[in-house]
């Protein structure tokens, strides 16, 4: 019993640093813009793609991954730069952007099927796939390591990013009252470029996190980004950890519920966590009153 726990637990925070990651990147650039990216799945999973595509064609695994990202990372900026600034120039409405975003979303997704294909193919991990046993009866993957250590270093990285410097504070400052930020000198539009470069840099690294558990396809991006997203609100936005606090939370009991529910209930379990937050405490496990 207690080492089927403690695999539960394990393998809770594994895919719970996951969500936690990718609820970081919808929180850095809702802060700042107080724009939710849909396309953030797509980001995460256009770099699991490019990193197959490149290893295929025989370039090096540690080149291929850092080639992936940045493609990814361009991309989305792309986008931010065609799509989503014309729009804010002309005083689209909120409603606008979204509905752009969510195009952006289904636009990189099908057209990644178009062009590469739509078989789900493997994709190595950085640990590759060693385990470590622990005790007599549990074990720890060499990958779910380099997850547990990428999600602390993200979080912590973020967190003095937002904090102690000028430009995380101008972020900070610029999602409260943009028309005051600008006044003090706050460049808006840089503050949305690297809001957005920022999320899918996190989003894109995921991918390389969460794909060697499981494949890397076209379609295989939306789950992560629909767990992320749940992550955000379960954990709430009044700081960095709220992103942590949901993912985590949000992992472990998708875990135990796989664990000790039939899969049909299973699968619903993110959601039934959603709602039971949204009553209970709409700010959020972190969020205060002003959240």
């Amino acid at each position: 019993m207690l080492s089927s726990l403690a695999q539960v637990l394990l393998s809770g925070l594994q895919i719970g640093c996951i969500y936690a990651l990718m609820a970081l990147g919808y929180f850095v650039i809702l802060r700042a813009t107080g724009i939710l990216n849909f396309a953030q799945g797509e980001w995460m999973m256009i770099s699991g793609v490019l990193g197959v595509v490149l290893i295929a064609f025989g370039v090096p695994y540690y080149l291929a991954l850092l080639a992936a990202i940045a493609g990814a990372v361009l991309l989305a900026l792309a986008a931010e730069r065609a799509i989503i600034r014309p729009l804010q120039a002309r005083g689209a409405p909120q409603p606008i952007v979204l509905l752009s975003l969510f195009g952006t979303m289904l636009v990189a997704r099908y057209g990644t099927g178009v062009l590469f294909g739509r078989q789900d193919l493997p994709l190595d991990g950085p640990a590759g796939s060693g385990i470590t046993i622990i005790g007599e009866a549990n074990f720890i993957a060499n990958q779910t390591l380099v997850v547990y250590a990428i999600t602390a270093a993200a979080f912590f990285g973020v967190a003095i990013f937002m904090t102690r410097t000028w430009l995380g504070r101008s972020l900070r400052v610029a999602s409260i009252d943009p028309l005051a930020a600008s006044l003090i000198g706050v460049d808006l539009t840089r503050v949305r470029v690297v809001s957005f470069g920022l999320g899918a840099l996190i989003a894109a690294t995921c991918g390389w996190l969460y794909f060697p558990l499981y494949a890397v396809g076209y379609l295989n991006g939306s789950i992560p980004g629909i767990k992320g997203f749940i992550a955000l609100f379960v954990g709430g936005m009044a700081t960095t950890m709220g992103p942590l606090a949901g993912g985590l939370a949000l992992g472990l009991v998708e875990v135990a519920a796989s664990f000790y529910l039939p899969s049909i209930y299973a699968e619903g379990a993110a959601f039934v966590l959603l709602m039971i937050i949204l009553v209970a405490k709409p700010s959020g496990l972190t969020g205060g009153k002003e959240s």
